[in-house]
């Protein structure tokens, strides 16, 4: 398994540098406090890339974070931090035409102007305008690969492709367009068949920069949740929205290069590193990194949640939290 450091790559120096090296691990997690007909729920989870949901899937991708710039000692101030979520009911009325109502999603934002960021200032040796605009740019990224529908339902990778600089863009092509590993940790793309419910993804998150490691490299974090409501058809009974809505949380690394001492198609947004975490998902789509709605894979279950901080899934004050398995 390989790690690696955008700071220590050939490639700021060397075109193919962006590999993410990708370990997978399934652990069947079963929850006992739901009837055993809403069982599954799924986990994915990762230094780099994770999920959960309702019978648990685990995908780990593995890479040394950029994320050592920041400060993790310190929450991030008041203002920044979203109301305190619950956790998805066992059992609850759902309306189709407000779908997260009941839900920690329910007053998230609609778009990633919701994604909350520090007022601007110079950070490094970029100015408060250049700062902004990198922020702007981390926020058409995340919209473009976890928002857009005609990259979710659509499956078409090329809105995200077309805002990262062109050497990350060939790597990521590539991943998206051959479905390996690192696609979905980029992507949000849902499983052949089930489509959104007219209400759109919701999202919350908070977007923060710092100095890179050299004059021209920008580091910016994201640690972002997001919750998808799947239209159910004909299928009933819904008896909880954990059966049609599913949730990820993911801390997302970038770098924004500029300037003459790096290559032309260096210069621009790089993905550098992913940790992530899909919970109320089915398993079987999650393994080869779609969303599906949990009762896509109804099924007596039960399921020991003990030690998985639920809450943490919704909340971006919290740390990520732990998850050992995933679906079998």
């Amino acid at each position: 398994m390989d790690d690696y450091d955008i700071a220590e790559h050939p490639d700021l120096r060397d075109p193919d540098w962006q590999r993410h090296a990708v370990k997978e691990a399934w652990v069947d997690l079963r929850r006992q406090r739901r009837r055993a007909r809403m069982g599954k729920r799924l986990a994915w989870t990762g230094v780099a890339l994770v999920v959960v949901a309702g019978a648990v899937f685990g995908l780990v991708q593995w890479g040394r974070s950029t994320s050592a710039h920041y400060d993790g000692s310190a929450p991030p101030p008041a203002e920044m931090r979203p109301t305190a979520p619950s956790v998805l009911p066992d059992i609850a009325r759902v309306n189709l035409e407000r779908p997260f109502d009941g839900t920690p999603a329910e007053t998230w934002g609609e778009s990633v102007d919701g994604l909350l960021a520090p007022p601007p200032g110079p950070v490094g040796g970029f100015s408060a305008g250049e700062v902004a605009a990198a922020v702007g740019q981390v926020r058409e990224v995340i919209r473009a690969g976890r928002l857009d529908r005609r990259t979710i339902e659509g499956r078409d990778g090329s809105l995200l492709l077309n805002l990262l600089a062109p050497n990350a863009r060939r790597e990521f092509a590539k991943a998206i367009n051959d479905r390996t590993e690192d696609f979905r940790s980029v992507v949000s793309f849902a499983e052949d068949g089930y489509r959104l419910l007219p209400a759109g993804p919701r999202i919350t998150g908070t977007i923060t920069a710092a100095p890179g490691d050299e004059a021209n490299r920008l580091a910016l974090h994201a640690d972002y949740s997001v919750a998808y409501a799947f239209d159910p058809g004909s299928y009933a009974p819904i008896m909880s929205p954990a059966d049609i809505d599913v949730f990820i949380r993911y801390e997302v690394d970038f770098e924004l290069v500029r300037g003459s001492s790096f290559q032309k198609n260096d210069r621009g947004l790089w993905v550098t590193t992913t940790r992530g975490i899909v919970y109320s998902m089915a398993c079987e789509p999650a393994k080869r990194g779609y969303l599906a709605p949990a009762y896509s894979e109804p099924g007596p279950v039960t399921q020991d949640t003990s030690g998985f901080d639920e809450a943490a899934m919704y909340d971006v004050t919290k740390p990520m939290p732990e998850f050992t398995g995933g679906c079998e």
